[in-house]
């Protein structure tokens, strides 16, 4: 997936003076994550997962499902979703875009970018995810004190918010938002407009 991914990169004429980023599979609790400054890529794998992370796949498959159906939403989403999203933020590093600067912008830049791959290389794959994001929005209230604007909110709390329940909530936001951008940007156009830049 990787190397699909620097691959479609390439094929827009596109480069990054930044390595090919090296992947690291260990218990990873937002199941991917990208360091700018070692050029790792973590992410989780269903075996290293542990109860409370696994019952979190078992909910997202609703009741009754059994464990190669939970197995399966657990690769769509950590392994599929988020790993792209996890590149998206290699390629805003390879744009030398600031970590610390604007993070809402940051994580809605690397959706935008993750959206843009799977509708190219595998629509079922929005299709599937779409409805678990506004699933979370529907269902889980909101973490943004009344009076709060949502980006300065997260921006100001981006540390703290990161392991916490609230996280998938915004992360869901800016999905759908992406989501619902129009005109629908390609992956090549996320990858030249990246938001932070």
């Amino acid at each position: 997936m990787r190397d699909d991914f620097v691959a479609r990169i390439h094929a827009n004429g596109l480069n990054c003076p930044i390595p090919v980023p090296t992947i690291l599979v260990e218990d990873v609790p937002s199941f991917g994550q990208y360091d700018d400054k070692t050029n790792i890529i973590r992410t989780s794998d269903w075996t290293l997962l542990n109860l409370q992370e696994r019952a979190f796949f078992f909910h997202l498959a609703g009741p009754g499902a059994k464990e190669a159906d939970v197995r399966a939403k657990f690769e769509q989403g950590a392994h599929g979703w988020i790993f792209i999203h996890e590149l998206g933020h290699w390629r805003q590093a390879c744009r030398n875009v600031s970590f610390s600067r604007d993070h809402y912008q940051v994580e809605y830049g690397a959706d935008r970018i993750s959206l843009a791959y799977w509708r190219e290389v595998n629509p079922s794959v929005v299709g599937a995810m779409m409805p678990i994001f506004q699933n979370v929005l529907a269902n889980a209230p909101n973490p943004v004190p009344v009076g709060e604007h949502v980006e300065a909110y997260f921006n100001k709390h981006y540390e703290e918010l990161g392991p916490s329940p609230a996280y998938p909530w915004f992360q869901s936001r800016m999905n759908v938002a992406a989501y619902e951008e129009k005109p629908t940007p390609t992956f090549a156009q996320t990858l030249l407009n990246v938001p932070g830049d």
